[in-house]
């Protein structure tokens, strides 16, 4: 991506896309959506990357894609286990951007989410959203009555304080921004490293999320430490890229399954995925098992 004087990707000749990883929570992915729909930047692309979901997931993505039309694409594979490193490649290649934002489908974005991701934009930087975890029962009030919180300003957000992490995320002053310099690296609390934002060349650089990765956890730390060994810098995208993260039991394993492979990626030297998107490209349908943008 070109660049101006000052490191910013410049606006106009950026293709952005928000690639959202789902899995069976249709509910869930019907909220943000919404929320992506309503964004105050309109000007980018959504890929529904699904880990193999059923019939209501399918349904619910063919209901936004006649409001986002060509905007929306799905890619699915099918269910064989927790593999959300490839079913985020899949997405990656479906669309042709050089702006790439990854989102969880339990993450409802706030209104200015893309304007946010977009404006971060600078080459030799990542970016990751901060993310306010919701309360069990104020996500089912959401889920049950169809709250817009995307759209709630901090204001409304202030009776709401009861949550596993204070509403301070919305607004904190955090000087670890993308392209502060002077400033350590931001790095997330529980090193969750999504929302993601990076330029699809460097993604590409590093091949991608790792595939090896299956089963919960890890392949979102293990990308970050090879953006990282890129000579890449981490910073985050200030309130507005802040992520409302909707309850749901933990999915974390006790033995942490894919911990050997992190600290494989932590103590070598490998700069790319060992199994990627290259290695994606290559299969015998590389493109997805149902990819589809009709609406």
């Amino acid at each position: 991506m070109s660049q101006g004087s000052n490191g910013h990707v410049q606006a106009a000749q950026v293709r952005l896309s928000v690639v959202v990883s789902t899995y069976e929570w249709p509910e869930a992915l019907e909220v943000v959506l919404r929320a992506l729909f309503e964004q105050s930047d309109p000007d980018f692309v959504v890929v529904v990357a699904d880990d193999g979901s059923g019939p209501e997931t399918t349904a619910v993505v063919r209901r936004w894609q006649l409001r986002f039309r060509e905007r929306l694409t799905y890619s699915w594979q099918a269910d064989d286990g927790f593999r959300a490193a490839r079913a985020r490649n899949l997405g990656a290649l479906a669309r042709d951007s050089n702006l790439l934002v990854f989102l969880d489908g339990d993450c409802v974005p706030r209104r200015d989410f893309v304007r946010a991701s977009r404006v971060a934009a600078r080459a030799g930087w990542f970016g990751v959203g901060r993310r306010l975890l919701l309360s069990p029962a104020f996500s089912d009030r959401v889920l049950e009555r169809d709250l817009p919180i995307h759209r709630w300003s901090t204001a409304q957000w202030l009776p709401e304080r009861r949550h596993r992490t204070g509403i301070a995320v919305l607004t904190a002053r955090d000087r670890r921004k993308v392209g502060r310099g002077g400033v350590p690296e931001f790095a997330p609390e529980n090193n969750a490293y999504s929302p993601l934002l990076v330029a699809t060349a460097d993604f590409e650089r590093v091949n991608g999320y790792d595939m090896r990765y299956e089963g919960w956890g890890e392949e979102d730390m293990d990308l970050a430490v090879r953006l990282r060994r890129l000579g890449l810098r981490c910073g985050h995208l200030g309130g507005s890229g802040t992520v409302l993260h909707l309850w749901h039991p933990s999915q974390a394993a006790a033995d942490r399954p894919n911990w050997w492979l992190l600290q494989q990626t932590e103590q070598g030297g490998a700069l790319e995925a060992v199994v990627g998107l290259r290695e994606l490209e290559r299969e015998s349908e590389p493109v997805a098992d149902r990819l589809s943008a009709a609406y």
